[in-house]
């Protein structure tokens, strides 16, 4: 009887010692972050202010895929291309001001869409075996492709963080 107990015992002992936590990333784990733009007043730079009516179209992605639809917003958050690591990567992105359907949702041909290009390095950081790994993206570097657009309503781009490895303060000051 004592032999069984123990036999039992010992089994059991080692189907818990065998067994692994589970291997799900926790929701406040920090994740790869997205580039956070903020909008503010040319006429007083201390003034955040809205782009009316914007939509932003990620270059490269899917036909009709909108990052941002028709939204007036003082903030946006993109997200960035990966690359290969510690390799120059770009990604592009329409911002298109005044969209084109008015609150009626009649036809609005009045739109203006600036195209601003950001480079930058990815870097791969292991995070956890849940989780995985995240990236961070180094010394972005953000224009704005003036080819072939005479009417900028993007007037300056001012780079306040060159790291994106969060999403708790602006990285790109946009005045307009």
């Amino acid at each position: 009887m004592i032999k069984k107990i123990s036999l039992a015992l010992i089994l059991l002992i080692s189907l818990f010692l065998g067994c692994e936590r589970d291997d799900i990333c926790p929701e406040d784990t920090s994740t790869t972050p997205m580039l956070i733009i903020r909008f503010y007043d040319i006429d007083d730079p201390d003034e955040t202010k809205s782009v009316r009516k914007l939509t932003v179209i990620g270059e490269g992605l899917p036909e009709g895929y909108e990052l941002v639809n028709n939204t007036t917003t003082d903030s946006i958050a993109l997200p960035l291309q990966f690359g290969n690591e510690d390799q120059t990567a770009i990604s592009r992105f329409q911002l298109k001001k005044d969209s084109d359907y008015d609150d009626n949702d009649n036809p609005n041909n009045s739109s203006n869409t600036d195209i601003i290009e950001i480079s930058y390095t990815p870097e791969f950081v292991y995070v956890s075996r849940a989780c995985g790994y995240k990236s961070i993206f180094n010394a972005t570097e953000v224009n704005t492709d003036e080819t072939n657009d005479t009417d900028l309503w993007i007037q300056n781009i001012i780079e306040v963080k060159t790291t994106v490895d969060n999403e708790n303060e602006a990285h790109i000051h946009i005045f307009h």
